[in-house]
């Protein structure tokens, strides 16, 4: 069985559990480390953010660092795990859920567009963590490797019911996922050309909307097509009996001119 997706490598819950209790569970010191750290990977980066530049912001001594979160690495693990694992979970329970193929896909895409409404700071993260030139965290490609599998699960469902239209499951997936993905990614400059904000309830609600026609008409089946999974291409039959088993070297013969 899989750790859970907000999980440490080793299985280990993502917050630590040390000390008296802040916010959500957390120790006051660890819970303020990991709020001004999300804050700071969002508008600098990994590698433009220092232990001194988070700790100073937290109001703590750097040893509470290496106390909590073992390391700046591991704290970033942290805050990737703490904006992201929540969403894959959510993301997963809509795909095991007894309901539609196509009901599935629209409960996805809203949970995504609900996810990072809250989370402001996860689309900048996100286009950092991607646009570095480190590897990308192990997390997120662990999480996404199990997610993948679940969601093209859930297209391959409606292409045997035939309420999905065929192609290949992986691309459509992907192409499903770009909508709600990409319109929280690009929301500044979505703001500046198209005066659109993302950030704003109502707007967002408008735009998880949007995305769910589009993505439910891009997918759906035509009704012209025929249901059921596309047969295999056959060659058109032979007018002609099929000819006899020939002898190892025999030369066919040549039909009249």
């Amino acid at each position: 069985m899989s750790p859970p997706f907000d999980a440490r490598p080793d299985g280990a819950p993502a917050a630590p559990r040390r000390g008296p209790g802040g916010p959500g569970g957390l120790p006051a010191t660890a819970a303020r480390i990991l709020t001004v750290a999300r804050q700071l990977f969002a508008e600098r980066g990994y590698e433009g953010t220092t232990i001194r530049d988070i700790t100073t912001g937290a109001e703590a001594n750097v040893a509470a660092v290496t106390y909590h979160f073992g390391s700046k690495e591991g704290l970033y693990g942290d805050v990737l795990r703490s904006q992201v694992g929540p969403m894959a979970r959510r993301v997963a329970l809509a795909c095991r859920a007894e309901r539609p193929p196509l009901d599935r896909v629209e409960t996805v895409v809203r949970t995504i567009f609900d996810h990072i409404r809250t989370r402001p700071e996860m689309p900048r993260i996100m286009v950092r963590e991607m646009a570095s030139g480190r590897e990308i965290h192990p997390f997120i490609v662990r999480t996404f490797r199990e997610l993948l599998p679940l969601v093209t699960g859930v297209i391959q469902e409606g292409q045997r019911d035939g309420s999905i239209r065929d192609g290949d499951p992986v691309l459509l997936t992907l192409s499903m996922l770009a909508q709600p993905v990409y319109l929280n990614l690009a929301r500044r400059v979505i703001a500046q050309v198209a005066g659109i904000e993302v950030q704003d309830e109502a707007t967002a609600q408008r735009m998880a909307d949007h995305a769910c026609v589009v993505v439910r008409a891009a997918l759906q089946r035509p009704a012209d097509a025929p249901s059921g999974r596309a047969a295999a291409p056959r060659t058109a039959p032979s007018r002609t009996p099929a000819a006899a088993p020939r002898r190892a070297g025999a030369r066919p013969k040549r039909g009249r001119r």
